[in-house]
């Protein structure tokens, strides 16, 4: 059995993504489960996947289980359990360091920059099972509000202040702290997403706005410019640059560079499909990660 370890069930893509990978992993035969510290599912977003309070899961995890961690401090907080350790990365932080470096632990990477930063900075292989997102997100037709700008004010909000300071041609609605399906009906009829957060790993919502056929205007990130390519599916533009990029763009001179812009970001999010990542997911399990997992 694999007991996924979070935190908590907080609006963190992490948790999202960690938790549609369990659902995923037990429909290819894998027994998972999501391990909380109070046992209670997240419902912020739907799925199948069982959940166990963390002091159950400590009590049953035998030499014979996995421990699958996301989280830093999960490496040294859980180190006194038996059970072989295997880390889905979700970013590269700094912290994650002392998991990459420990032999111990089987690398589970979900984008390009990760599993190049594994191997180029701590010499090893990883395997790169992939990420999707959410069927909700992927637009199927409807009004589009051309003016209106959907935003995360979670991170970069001095940027954030100086486009709804500066750009006055466009509305603003956030998209912080909703339910997953409120976040996908408020993209679905948004014309551009901001994407403001510097350093960002890989920027989920961002992907989740080019599903919804979104304009994205990004600052760069890490994982996420596997995605993100300028001028091709979207704006990317330096901090101090993305107030002046968003207010180009909202010309009326460039709609429809935005048309153009939104059906590119549209045919980039399908390669992140559920079923993209579940046939990769079963092609690596087939090849040999089946064992490495049960």
């Amino acid at each position: 059995m694999i007991y996924y370890f979070l935190p908590d069930s907080g609006h963190f893509g992490g948790v999202k993504v960690a938790c549609q990978f369990v659902e995923m992993l037990n429909t290819l035969g894998i027994p998972a489960v999501v391990c909380m510290r109070d046992g209670f599912a997240p419902r912020w977003f739907s799925g199948r996947f069982a959940v166990l309070p963390e002091a159950v899961a400590i009590e049953r995890i035998t030499e014979r289980d996995i421990l699958m961690i996301t989280w830093p401090p999960d490496h040294r907080r859980l180190a006194h359990l038996p059970g072989r350790r295997v880390c889905h990365a979700q970013g590269t932080d700094p912290l994650m360091d002392p998991i990459f470096a420990d032999p111990d632990v089987l690398i589970l990477t979900c984008w390009d920059q990760a599993t190049d930063y594994v191997r180029t900075e701590h010499g090893r292989e990883s395997v790169q099972v992939g990420i999707s997102i959410s069927d909700c997100f992927y637009f199927g037709g409807g009004l589009k509000l051309d003016n209106r700008v959907a935003y995360m004010p979670r991170r970069g909000f001095r940027i954030l202040l100086r486009c709804l300071l500066g750009v006055r041609d466009f509305d603003f609605t956030p998209i912080d702290g909703l339910a997953e399906a409120e976040v996908a009906r408020r993209l679905q009829r948004a014309g551009v997403f901001l994407a403001s957060a510097v350093g960002e790993q890989f920027g989920l919502p961002a992907l989740e706005a080019m599903a919804a056929a979104c304009v994205v205007v990004s600052v760069p990130v890490k994982g996420g410019m596997e995605y993100l390519r300028h001028g091709e599916n979207c704006l990317v533009a330096e901090p101090e640059d993305l107030p002046d990029a968003l207010d180009r763009l909202a010309h009326p001179s460039q709609a429809s560079e935005r048309v153009r812009l939104r059906h590119r970001a549209a045919e980039t999010a399908l390669a992140y499909r559920p079923q993209v990542q579940r046939e990769r997911l079963r092609r690596l399990l087939a090849a040999g990660l089946s064992e490495q997992l049960t």
